[in-house]
């Protein structure tokens, strides 16, 4: 059931996109290779997914999105914008990291140690979309999802 929002609540995020390349080799990197619950593809257009609580991920053809988004597209930087998966621990950084690149993604950052103690490692996936796992241990995710800093 959808929240009801009033003039005094924050909008949430409950949906990011990304414009691919190719909706099947996406639907092979995030549902195959990283284990994304499919809830919906429409092969060549778009692929659905369960990304968190109430939080969707779309992959649709990039160049599909003009007609709703107006002018986007890939340039020769990587497109900027991160998507990150916080860990309880360095080692699942390791096991995420392992995972993407037998999907297809390209080492950015294999897993190291980063001054502000915890570990992190970036990954892009075929469409050069960065992926950082992460894991620091000044940050909890409580059982309902509230991000705290301790």
């Amino acid at each position: 059931m959808l929240e009801t929002m009033t003039l005094n609540t924050a909008p949430t995020i409950t949906a990011l996109t990304l414009g691919v390349r190719d909706v099947q080799q996406s639907r092979d990197f995030y549902v195959t290779g990283l284990g994304f619950r499919e809830i919906n593809f429409i092969p060549g257009e778009i692929l659905f997914l369960q990304a968190g609580p109430g939080l969707m991920l779309a992959l649709w053809h990039v160049e599909s999105m003009p007609g709703e988004y107006g002018d986007v597209g890939h340039g020769p930087l990587a497109p900027p914008v991160s998507l990150g998966h916080n860990t309880s621990s360095a080692k699942e950084v390791g096991v995420l990291y392992t995972r993407a690149l037998a999907a297809g993604a390209t080492s950015i950052g294999a897993p190291t140690t980063r001054e502000w103690s915890g570990t992190s490692a970036c990954v892009a996936d075929p469409d050069g979309f960065r992926w950082d796992f992460v894991h620091n241990p000044a940050f909890a995710i409580d059982e309902d999802g509230t991000v705290t800093g301790v």
